[in-house]
């Protein structure tokens, strides 16, 4: 039987530190993901997507956020300004993306349309966020819980 030999090689840290990074920020984004959805329908009474909901929202949120982590791992292995340039992409990205939230369009009726606007634009808006700002931050942050 072999043994499972663990290796303290740096490189190692430099791909787990942002792909954990990128799951806890995922986590993150995730509860306040689910928290807007519901805050958004209960107070809209908007019920029509069935592509935005509670499983779309956890595994998208998810699987999105681990891989924004795995490109900032590469990022940060190749390039000098990597924090900068992740947070300026991402930035960039999530203004992007909302900004063809509000040209959707959902339905016939306008006010559907208009409210699945809002809620796709806010958990853009809110993933984005966690991506431009707490991958870098829980990746460099030394005492931090990855």
């Amino acid at each position: 039987m072999k043994s499972i030999e663990i290796s303290n090689d740096p490189a190692d840290t430099r791909i787990y530190r942002p792909v954990m990074a990128g799951v806890m920020a995922g986590i993150i984004a995730t509860l306040l993901n689910l928290i807007y959805d519901q805050t958004y329908r209960g107070s809209t009474g908007f019920s029509l997507s069935p592509l935005i909901n509670v499983a779309s929202i956890i595994f998208g949120t998810m699987l999105i956020l681990t891989i924004i982590g795995f490109l900032y791992a590469l990022m940060d292995q190749f390039l000098k300004w990597s924090v900068v340039l992740h947070i300026i992409v991402f930035v960039v990205l999530t203004i992007l993306c909302t900004w063809l939230a509000f040209h959707t369009h959902r339905s016939d009726n306008p006010v559907l349309t208009h409210q699945f606007r809002g809620l796709l634009s806010g958990i853009v808006i809110i993933s984005g966020s966690c991506a431009s700002i707490l991958i870098p931050l829980f990746t460099k942050t030394e005492n931090s819980f990855i």
